[in-house]
């Protein structure tokens, strides 16, 4: 019997200016002996998968079976670290969309839309649109509430793909969640996840046939629980055991840092309270990586559609994961926090001509950093200010000198993601060797509890060694870059 280790070792430049980087001149100048590709506007195929941290062999997971995501992780550039802003769907992906930060957008819950804040704000898939390009999208590209979904940003109406997602009996009765996991014998369109690959090749196939530029967005609902999945992916983990790391909270670690797993307990399989049951554990985890294998399946039939239509050569692809998530590390399961399993999620980049290509970076980027350089690399001007940095210089060279800095933040108590009034925000930075997060009382406007973690060498937060005189001065240094981008100096 194989043991799987769940392991832990899964580990400005400003485009409002609108100059083209050096490293974009780079990639001109060795284009130039083709100029019908000069003037061919890139395509952008942007794919997104929910809840879906690292566990990809690209990024050095051996168990999980993605053949398809590795073979674009092999003609592009795989960013090993890479953050969110905010660790749940909705602020997440704004953040990425906008190119703006949680706190400049408002958003911070699943429900609030950045559009009451910033009416006129451009996103990125409407620069395209706005620029002449078919952007079409199916699945949760924004959040896929009604009013979040965002129909300004895309050529045509979004297909609705929000329902409840389960095909046996047993599944389909009651009202509230049902079972964590289900696994069905069935045909990969039987689930949502399907018909949206479906739409996927669709989409390419009227851009080809109306020979126009194209942002295709696919918005894939799963590894995100309920873990639903064709059979097929089941049986390729289950001969599969595996052995949760890490399960203790970090030593000293505040309280509030934590929540009670609501997510997960929310479904009837789960205990209100304490320990998840062994068998339940193995069960969860099974069908997490069916889930990651089955949207694995999914983008190598929109790739092969793309080969096929012939439009691989001149489309950029981009593959993330919203945020990061846990699977009994840390006494979390799911996401909803600032630790660094919850923030690191996958980000891979395959554009054309990048000499970076078939390549790993290991420099630290957000995912405010994606509007910037899809705009760079398609020699699009954005429409307002925007708060990440291109990655068109990494794309080049992945091992180019990079000092950035990645942050985060979650609000406090757990039920603040559904718009009920937060009483707290912490706020976090991660730097090459260290995490700090600091949590404000909202009301006071005072500081409560303060975390810091070494993490070189570690892939998890460890101890809690905030106040130490050993590390007074890091300490120092990185409380000052909280503390500035807690007061919005970004």
């Amino acid at each position: 019997m194989n043991i799987f280790k769940n392991s832990t070792n899964l580990l400005p430049f400003s485009l409002s200016a609108v100059m083209l980087s050096t490293a974009f001149s780079n990639y001109v100048n060795a284009k130039e002996t083709d100029k019908s590709k000069l003037t061919k506007p890139l395509n952008v195929l942007f794919i997104v998968s929910d809840d879906m941290r690292p566990n990809l062999g690209c990024y050095g997971d051996h168990y999980s079976v993605t053949p398809n995501i590795d073979r674009l992780a092999a003609s592009g550039v795989v960013f090993t670290r890479s953050y969110c802003q905010m660790a749940v769907s909705c602020p997440s992906r704004t953040a990425l969309l906008t190119g703006l930060r949680p706190d400049e957008t408002g958003v911070t819950n699943l429900e609030t839309h950045f559009r009451a804040k910033l009416p006129d704000l451009v996103t990125l898939p409407q620069l395209f649109k706005n620029n002449g390009y078919l952007a079409l999208g199916t699945g949760k590209v924004f959040h896929a509430l009604k009013q979040t979904v965002d129909p300004v940003s895309w050529s045509e109406p979004v297909p609705n793909y929000e329902v409840e997602g389960y095909l046996l009996p047993e599944n389909r009765t009651g009202s509230g969640k049902k079972n964590s996991t289900e696994c069905a014998d069935v045909h990969d369109t039987a689930y949502v996840d399907g018909e949206m690959t479906m739409d996927a090749i669709k989409f390419l196939a009227k851009a080809k046939n109306e020979n126009k530029p194209f942002f295709v967005a696919v918005g894939y609902k799963k590894p995100h629980a309920p873990y639903v999945a064709p059979k097929k992916y089941w049986d390729i983990y289950k001969d599969k055991t595996y052995q949760i790391t890490d399960r203790e909270r970090p030593i000293g670690s505040p309280a509030l840092a934590f929540h009670n797993n609501e997510e997960i307990r929310g479904y009837k399989d789960i205990p209100d309270e304490g320990l998840i049951p062994p068998d339940k554990e193995q069960q969860i985890i099974h069908g997490y990586y069916a889930c990651i294998s089955y949207i694995d399946a999914q983008v190598g039939k929109v790739l092969n559609a793309l080969d096929s239509l012939g439009l691989r050569e001149n489309t950029i692809i981009v593959f993330w994961g919203d945020h990061g998530y846990h699977l009994g590390e840390q006494d979390l399961w799911c996401k909803s926090n600032n630790f660094e399993l919850d923030a690191r999620a996958p980000l891979i980049i395959a554009a054309p001509g990048m000499k970076g290509n078939g390549s790993k970076s290991d420099a630290i980027v957000e995912f405010v950093d994606v509007y910037p350089t899809l705009a760079n690399l398609a020699r699009l001007t954005p429409q307002g200010k925007l708060s990440g940095t291109s990655l068109v210089p990494l794309l080049m060279n992945p091992e180019k000198k990079w000092n950035n800095v990645a942050f985060n933040q979650f609000t406090r108590p757990y039920k603040a993601i559904r718009k009920f009034p937060p009483t707290h925000m912490g706020y976090s930075v991660r730097t090459d060797d260290w995490r700090c997060t600091y949590w404000w009382d909202l009301a006071t406007g005072e500081v409560v509890e303060k975390e810091l973690y070494h993490l070189k060498g570690n892939t998890i937060e460890k101890e809690n060694l905030t106040g130490q005189p050993k590390y007074a001065k890091v300490e120092s240094k990185l409380a000052r870059m909280v503390i500035d981008y807690r007061n919005g100096k970004y």
